[in-house]
Parts: structure tokens; C-alpha cells; sequence
């Protein structure tokens, strides 16, 4: 392996302290041996290091040293950007720059490389590590967790999002591992996002508890991050993104943690964001223990706005990984302050499917059936009102048994109050 700068044209030294290398002959002191699990690295300054690969912590194969974890996965070190206290992260042209208070430019990130519109660039964007080392424990499931989504598509850009959270105990083993927790608004390039961690990131961390707000790519593209601000298990955390102006060249957004100082920082002149979510995302997770020392942590008070008003709004609960019983619970619609997500580590004694309106004085027959043989759907309990003032009754609890032992439960939903009333169906756990 040869190592010189890009403009050493071989250096001045003597003849006899010059050796034969397949470029050519070059001074004895511009040649170095790369070893095993060792790799080449460029510095800022355009020079070149040997440095050690650690071990991927996932269970990967050896990951290079210029991989480094971010919200939305692992990307290369050089594409990791911090953005100053005080400045403006700025997309006018396609190119992405650092602003200080009165526009001069402090750097230059290059151009955007934007995607196809129409689709939300996480999860699909996330980047994991390489597959399982022979004689090692293959990890858990990586990348975005459990999750609900939400797509305005109501016309009206939105104007705020903000969520409350308490920061969980920490988890009752270490493994290397890293979590992230976060109510975040995407489009098809980037995701903006206030995000709790715990462990090790780009941004810094460890075995505490730490937030930062971040502005990602997907594969290949760049993270920008606030400074990571150390927090401690029980601090209510408020998560909130507002959208700042509008122009020709893009909107403009904010993202901070209410209340703490320099986690957050304003971006202008994007693509429109659209896709509004509460995200649980994990890396190197080993063992169900990794995980926080609790059942679940709930996403509450979700205040969402698009313009100056509450968009009536439906989550969609997804979980591509369910290896410890994880999931996700709607347990509030509500738009205005009320709303809450539950993100859970495990299973739990209950689960909620079904969602719908009735208005005053009128009743629902409702049917459910689940694939596979047996009882594969527990008892239903009840309909549970998702608005304040709201009066039901659940009636005429039933359950039939076909020839291919499928269950079909069958429930009747009365609304006994004034108002039309949002719900959704809950049932008991087996």
C-alpha cells in the first residue's frame, strides 16, 4: 500500500533513500504496511493514516473506521456534519450549506441528491450493517423498530408537530447498543427529527441518555445533528418542529427540544415535509434486556397542526421487527394536545384494532376475523372513546367458530352521549 499526499510528486530525498514500488520510486518514508483489520483513511487535510477497523458491534463483518451510526443507519464519517449554535442549515439551489445569523456562507456540503417524489424516504432509506460473523450471536432487528405514520395530504403544509415523552430507565444490559426514540417529519430526500438517544452516534453519547435534533439523508447522503445534550431518566422531553416560512425557494423549518438549549437548528428553502411519525429505531440490539428497563414508552400530548388548524388525522401502526413482542399502540388520535402513540419494547396484555366515528345516538354492528386456526384474536373488551365527552356502550359480545377453526367476533357500539365520538376497539390479551 503506498501512502503520499495528492500533490507529492515523490518528495526531494536522495537517491539511496528512495525504494521500488508498483507506482514507481518514492521516498522510503512515503511507504507504510497495511496490516490485517487495519485500513487506509484520508484526513481533512488531503493526507493519509493507517487506522485500526473495529468490529461492527451489530455482528457484522469489519466495518470500516470511516462508518459511523446516525439516525436513518450507518453512513461515512465524512458525510456527518455538525451544525453550529447560532446557525442555519440552508437547501436554496439543491445545495446544502451552513449559514451564519446573516447569511454568510461557514460551508459548503454540496449539492442535494433528491429523490423521486411521492414516496417517504425512511424507513426503506435506512442503512444497516453487513450480515451475521461466523461463531458469533446474530443481532436482533435493526433500523426502525416500531412505528406510526401519518401523510398530510390535506393541502395545508403543517405548521407544527410536537410530542412529549419521558426519558425511560436506562436498559438493564449494555451491549454496545443504541437507541433512538423520536417524533420526526419527512419527504423523499431528507427527515428532520428531534431524537432521544442512548449510546454511542456520530453526534457522540454513551451509556446515558442524550438528545439532539438531526437532518438526514438515506443511503449514501448526508446527517447534520445539533449538539448532543446529555439528559437523565424521568426528564419530560418535548420534541417540537415548527414550520418558519415559506417562499419560491422552499419552506423553512425549526427542531428543538423546548427548554434545552442548542439541540436543535433551523433549516431553510427545503422540499416540503410531509410524513409525520413516532419512531422507535435500534442498533445493536443483542438481547431483549437492551432495551429500555420498561414496557413501553408513550408519545404523548401530540399537538399537531397543519396552517392554523388540527387536521383530523388516522395513524398507521407498522413493525417491521417484532423479535421481543415490540409494537405500536394508537392510543389517541386527538391532533390538538391529546394525541398519544405507544411505542412497546415487549408484548402487551392487550392490543387495539379497528377504528371509527358514530354519532350521537346511533349504533354500530361490528365484525373481526383473524387468519389462521384457532383462537388467534382474543376476546373483544370494549370500544373506547378517542375524544373527551364521548359516552359508549359495547353491546352484544360475540364469537362464532367456522369448519377451518377461524374466529369471527362480532360487537355492537352505541354512542349513549350528545357528540359524535371518535374510537377504536381494545381487547384483552392471551
Amino acid at each position: 500500500m503506498i501512502l503520499s499526499g495528492p500533490n507529492d510528486p515523490g518528495g526531494v530525498a536522495n537517491e539511496e533513500e528512495k525504494v521500488i514500488t508498483p507506482g514507481g520510486p518514492r521516498p522510503k518514508d512515503k511507504v507504510q504496511p497495511v496490516g490485517l483489520g487495519q485500513a487506509v483513511r484520508r484526513t481533512p487535510e488531503g493526507t493519509y493514516t493507517v487506522v485500526s477497523q473495529p468490529e461492527n458491534r451489530e455482528g457484522g463483518s469489519n466495518m470500516p473506521d470511516e462508518l459511523v451510526l446516525t439516525p436513518g443507519g450507518f453512513r461515512p464519517r465524512s458525510l456527518v456534519y455538525p451544525i453550529q449554535p447560532g446557525a442555519i442549515l440552508d437547501g436554496a439551489g439543491g445545495h446544502h450549506r451552513m449559514l451564519d445569523s446573516i447569511g454568510r456562507v461557514l460551508a459548503d456540503y454540496g449539492m442535494i441528491a433528491a429523490k423521486p417524489a411521492g414516496k417517504a424516504l425512511m424507513p426503506t432509506n435506512v442503512v444497516k450493517a453487513a450480515g451475521p460473523v461466523p461463531g458469533k450471536v446474530p443481532a436482533f432487528g435493526s433500523g426502525w423498530i416500531t412505528y406510526a405514520s401519518w401523510t398530510n395530504n390535506t393541502g395545508t403544509p403543517v405548521s407544527l408537530f410536537s410530542t412529549k415523552w419521558v426519558v425511560p430507565p436506562a436498559p438493564s444490559t449494555q451491549s454496545g447498543q443504541t437507541i433512538f426514540l423520536f417524533n420526526g417529519i419527512q419527504n423523499s430526500t431528507m427527515i428532520y427529527q428531534p431524537v432521544l438517544q442512548w449510546g454511542g452516534s456520530a453526534a457522540g453519547g454513551g451509556n446515558y441518555w442524550a438528545v439532539a435534533s438531526w437532518y438526514v439523508d438515506g443511503q449514501g447522503g448526508p446527517a447534520f445533528h445539533s449538539n448532543l445534550v446529555q439528559v437523565n431518566p424521568g426528564t419530560v422531553l418535548t420534541g417540537i418542529m415548527t414550520l418558519t416560512g415559506q417562499s419560491a425557494q422552499g419552506f423553512s423549518y425549526n427542531s428543538e427540544f423546548q427548554g434545552i438549549a442548542n439541540t436543535g437548528f433551523p433549516v431553510q428553502n427545503i422540499q416540503e415535509l410531509t410524513w409525520c411519525i413516532e419512531t422507535l429505531e435500534c442498533y445493536g440490539i443483542t438481547k431483549c434486556s437492551d432495551y429500555p428497563n420498561t414496557s413501553k414508552t408513550q408519545m404523548y400530548a401530540i399537538n399537531l397542526q397543519t396552517g392554523k388548524t388540527h387536521p383530523v388525522m388516522t395513524w398507521t401502526p407498522t413493525t417491521p421487527v417484532s423479535d421481543c413482542g415490540q409494537h405500536t399502540l394508537i392510543f389517541d388520535e386527538d391532533s390538538a394536545g391529546s394525541g398519544e402513540v405507544d411505542l412497546w419494547y415487549t408484548s402487551s396484555p392487550f392490543w387495539t384494532i379497528g377504528f371509527g366515528s358514530i354519532a350521537a345516538g346511533t349504533s354500530q354492528d361490528w365484525w373481526f376475523t383473524w387468519a389462521g386456526n384457532g383462537d388467534a384474536g382474543p376476546q373483544l373488551i370494549q370500544a373506547e372513546p378517542l375524544n373527551a365527552s364521548g359516552e359508549l356502550a359495547t353491546t352484544q359480545i360475540a364469537e362464532s367458530l367456522d369448519s377451518s377453526g377461524h374466529f369471527t367476533y362480532h360487537a355492537t357500539v352505541e354512542n349513549t352521549g350528545s357528540n359524535t365520538i371518535y374510537f377504536q376497539w381494545r381487547g384483552g390479551g392471551r
